[in-house]
């Protein structure tokens, strides 16, 4: 229990400015425990409040925080309660703790949980069929053709296409359809051929990458065909006015892929990575669907004419010009494969007979090799030397 108060009978027991009456003594009074050999002094607050004399003040305000004046007032000077208080201190404390990190993790939860909701699935709030392919790629082929007879007339709805190519389009995880989505007007599939299937166009960056299901056919020209098709359907208004800019303005009113500008045209720019003597003529053959339906971009030596058409293939890498782009097999009775020009050729000073063989009737692109025009510009620089940007 408490001590018991008594006056202290001399002068030097009470520490204060001057000496009071028991009755009236006030709670800034502070006293010697007369229990302890050392010299500690307490006031008559700390002994209302429990406080064992000589606590220091952080303990008596730690203490104050975290117990609540039933055990304030609980509170023995005795070693074995103080103890007691404190492990009670940190049982609170701890409950105090797990409760707060509990509601965290309810509220992270809910919080996850309604942000999911709000997130549309991939798919069931496609704008148009191609994003409607694209969420469904890999799905059984019915499901996946859904998505071109849903929309037949707003298949690439939105879609506004640009000047951006997508290089190694193979590589897209939905080959073509993510390059429309993003409204590219230009494709590439580097295409191989193999002695153990003659006939298959392989698509792939390396011969170690191809596998059987990944040819030219079931990547490009039939999914091509499906979404030409579709939107070329026959119905009751497929003979449109002459001012109509809704629809294709080539001669055969060809639709083309995007809805917006249909008379943009899809450049399919084929890469070739094997001998071109063996796999040009079999391009050829795997282009026929296309050619039969009218959806290439051809040029007529006879009437010298360019009908541009919704799809425009290129032939680049190991294709020959004069062999393969001048062939009789693709210049009788169309032209329908064009050339990707040697830039450098083309900006020569004093060009060849074969430089000035490249035109509009038989080629439409020139590129050339960064490197081997410019030369190399190096990380360290980062920037064209002045001769270099005068070339």
């Amino acid at each position: 229990m408490f001590p018991q108060l008594s006056r202290p009978r001399g002068p030097a027991a009470v520490e204060g400015p001057t000496q009071r009456d028991p009755g009236s003594i006030s709670n800034d009074t502070t006293f010697n425990d007369p229990r302890s050999s050392t010299r500690s002094s307490f006031s008559i607050a700390d002994v209302e409040t429990g406080f064992l004399p000589g606590e220091s003040t952080t303990r008596k305000k730690w203490m104050k925080a975290f117990l609540p004046s039933s055990l304030l007032a609980k509170h023995r000077r005795s070693s074995s309660s103080d103890s007691d208080l404190a492990k009670r201190a940190k049982r609170r404390l701890k409950w105090l703790t797990c409760t707060i990190i509990v509601l965290a993790i309810v509220l992270l939860g809910v919080t996850s949980a309604f942000l999911a909701l709000q997130i549309p699935r991939r798919g069931s709030q496609a704008k148009n069929g191609v994003e409607l392919i694209a969420s469904r790629w890999g799905l059984p082929s019915p499901s996946t053709q859904q998505g071109l007879t849903v929309w037949p007339t707003d298949f690439s709805r939105d879609i506004q296409p640009i000047a951006c190519h997508s290089h190694n389009d193979y590589w897209r995880r939905v080959p073509l359809y993510d390059a429309i989505a993003a409204g590219c007007t230009g494709v590439e599939a580097d295409i191989w051929t193999d002695a153990k299937s003659p006939g298959e166009l392989f698509v792939g960056h390396t011969r170690k990458s191809l596998t059987a299901s990944r040819t030219l056919e079931s990547l490009y020209i039939e999914p091509l065909l499906t979404i030409l098709n579709n939107a070329n359907a026959p119905s009751a208004f497929s003979d449109p006015p002459a001012n109509d800019t809704t629809v294709s303005t080539t001669p055969n009113h060809k639709t083309g892929i995007f809805s917006t500008s249909p008379s943009t045209s899809l450049t399919l720019l084929i890469d070739l990575k094997t001998d071109a003597a063996t796999t040009f003529p079999v391009l050829l053959t795997a282009l026929q669907p296309l050619v039969a339906a009218n959806y290439l971009t051809t040029y007529s030596p006879a009437s010298d004419s360019l009908v541009r058409g919704p799809i425009t293939v290129v032939a680049t890498g190991l294709t020959n010009f004069t062999a393969n782009i001048l062939s009789p097999a693709n210049t009788s009775p169309f032209r329908f494969v064009f050339f990707d020009a040697p830039l450098s050729a083309l900006s020569t000073l004093a060009p060849t007979a074969m430089d000035m063989a490249y035109n509009t009737t038989n080629s439409y692109y020139a590129s050339v090799s960064f490197k081997e025009a410019i030369g190399d510009v190096g990380w360290w620089r980062r920037q064209l030397s002045t001769m270099q940007a005068w070339e």
